[in-house]
């Protein structure tokens, strides 16, 4: 398995750690080197249009898309809400965790 981000995820999780979670700049931009560290970094055009209530999921669905993912995963009600787009399915870290188990276990 791996894991795939983009610029505009990278710089958003980096904004959210700092104001939401108080984390010094410095710390912030560990954890996205962090990230990048075991992540295929693919270039979106920010052009996809699905998701209106938060159009900054949008990144979301299309890095999956251009990246080739077979899961979406994500705590993002509006993404959730989906169940799937163009035939990946998103899925909570839970349900994903369940599904590695499974898969691990019959091995």
């Amino acid at each position: 398995m791996v894991s795939l981000t983009c610029r505009e995820i990278l710089a958003e999780f980096e904004e959210k750690l700092r104001l939401k979670r108080n984390m010094p700049a410095i710390h912030a931009a560990r954890a996205v080197t962090e990230v990048l560290s075991f992540s295929r970094l693919i270039t979106i055009t920010n052009t996809l249009k699905v998701v209106i209530a938060d159009p900054d999921d949008n990144k979301v669905l299309e890095c999956a898309i251009v990246g080739g993912a077979t899961y979406i995963v994500t705590g993002d009600h509006h993404l959730l809400s989906l169940s799937s787009y163009q035939n990946i399915p998103i899925v909570s870290s839970t349900v994903f965790l369940g599904l590695v188990s499974a898969t691990c276990a019959s091995i």
